[in-house]
């Protein structure tokens, strides 16, 4: 029993003066996010004809016809189509990156996940509409190295 004491009474120096240099276990913890995406087992095929796995995310709209924009590119730009039916199923997307920042209901968003339109068109929905995160932050589910489209 003395020798755990010892352990201990040595450790907490130890602890206390890594803190104090500025180092640490890890980083901060950011917000979890609450209802990530999740990998079920369904794949796509890509326009260059890539066979690529999907993940369902739950999703939302602000807007009260309840569609999400699809835009070109994870900058905004154009709308090149929409995702209906959003809040009451979930949408798949396929991958995310971070790009400009979009703002929609009262949330902001950096990070852009890529999925297909309804109309058939790929493109990039903002995370501002993804249930379960934070301002800022990237799903907890989608991976973030994004095949090519073309």
């Amino acid at each position: 029993m003395g020798a755990r004491r010892t352990v201990a009474t040595l450790a907490i120096p130890f602890v206390v003066g890594l803190a104090a240099v500025g180092l640490s276990a890890g980083p901060a913890a950011a917000a979890a996010d609450g209802r990530p995406c999740a990998f079920t087992g369904d794949y796509r095929t890509m326009p260059t004809g890539n066979t690529v796995p999907v993940r369902w995310c739950p999703d939302w709209s602000p807007r009260s016809d309840g569609r999400i924009p699809v835009y070109e590119a994870p900058t905004g730009g154009s709308v090149v189509g929409w995702m209906n039916d959003t809040g009451t199923r979930t949408n798949w997307y396929v991958c995310q990156i971070n790009g400009a920042r979009h703002d929609a209901g009262g949330y902001w968003n950096t990070w852009w996940a890529l999925t297909m339109a309804d109309n058939g068109q790929w493109g990039w929905v903002n995370e501002t509409y993804f249930r379960g995160g934070g301002n800022g932050e990237r799903d907890g589910g989608l991976p973030a190295d994004c095949p090519p489209l073309d």
